[in-house]
């Protein structure tokens, strides 16, 4: 197990200025977003522009010299358009009809595989929305189901994974609310129908999001082989008053009550149990710190984060009991 950053937490900051500030950090795994709303990598470009390629290359070289290393290389807020919604829900990243919005997402997804085979970096992470999230519900007298959703990713992400299969790169789906996996059960149903993509297909873990849901936190990484690849890493506060909470970084998953993210050790998780639940599962990916904290600075929280995972997770091989 390694530990990395998501590099999304600098997202607004020039890409020269983040490889700065990660130098300052200890040597880590890296997921570096693509999303054309961040302004870290321009995907578009990196898709059909060599030049931009090699001055993106370029600018990570530093990184390396510090023995950190990009691992994944991600897209979350253009990728969603693949699938949707296509409405007014997306319009901040662009607008347009379910066609254009999906020739952009088939774009920045294919400059996100350049980039990551351009680094070496053997994951791409991406988050690919959902066309239809009435499927959660049964209907009466109709057989329509979450699988129609399924079957719609495999006809309009086919580009995508065939190009990540010629780059040797694996795609992971995160479940996420957001999307077409959101949890075990329908990365399940996922698995199921894409058997002729197995090789390219694995997941992304983020126990706080799936914590959200209702799920208990450490079984989340439980079981799923060496189809999981990456677990991301914060904290959740839940939302048990009556009324609207106050204060920063509320959200909603849903009919659920509201919930934020916090940095490790500011929530509710049992981290200590989530990194035992992935030693014994013999986890070999990357484990990695997200900030999504609005309640105290980035650089804090990364730190604060970091110290918690090195004090959990074996720094050398055990030498288990001596008596």
């Amino acid at each position: 197990m390694r530990l990395g950053l998501c590099l999304a937490a600098y997202g607004g900051n020039p890409l020269d200025e983040v490889v700065s500030a990660v130098g300052k950090l200890p040597p880590l795994a890296l997921d570096l977003p693509t999303d054309s709303t961040l302004g870290l990598v321009d995907p578009l470009r990196c898709a059909d522009d060599e030049r931009y390629l090699d001055e993106v290359v370029r600018a990570v070289v530093p990184l390396a010299d510090a023995g950190s290393q990009v691992r994944c290389v991600s897209n979350s807020r253009d990728g969603q358009l693949l699938l949707g919604p296509h409405g007014r829900q997306t319009d901040p990243v662009v607008t347009g009809g379910p066609a254009v919005k999906r020739a952009h997402a088939l774009n920045c997804g294919r400059g996100t595989i350049r980039l990551a085979e351009r680094l070496g970096a053997p994951t791409v992470r991406l988050l690919v929305g959902c066309p239809d999230f009435a499927n959660w519900l049964s209907w009466w007298g109709s057989d329509a189901g979450w699988q129609d959703n399924v079957v719609e990713f495999l006809t309009h992400a086919e580009p995508l994974l065939r190009q990540a299969r010629e780059a040797g790169v694996r795609i992971l789906l995160e479940p996420h609310p957001k999307q077409i996996v959101y949890d075990r059960e329908s990365t399940r149903l996922l698995f199921q129908h894409a058997g002729r993509w197995s090789d390219v297909l694995g997941v992304c873990v983020d126990p706080a999001n799936l914590a959200a849901l209702g799920y208990d936190e450490s079984a989340t990484v439980v079981g799923w082989g060496d189809r999981m690849a990456a677990v991301h890493a914060k904290d959740l506060q839940r939302w048990h008053g009556a009324d609207a909470p106050r204060g920063a970084g509320w959200s909603r998953y849903g009919p659920q009550p509201p919930i934020r993210f916090r940095a490790l050790g500011l929530g509710e998780l049992d981290w200590p149990q989530i990194v035992a639940a992935l030693l014994d599962e013999e986890f070999g990916g990357v484990l990695y710190v997200e900030h999504e904290d609005a309640l105290i600075p980035r650089e804090q929280s990364i730190r604060r984060s970091l110290r918690v995972l090195e004090s959990l997770a074996p720094g050398s091989p055990p030498e288990g009991r001596t008596w």
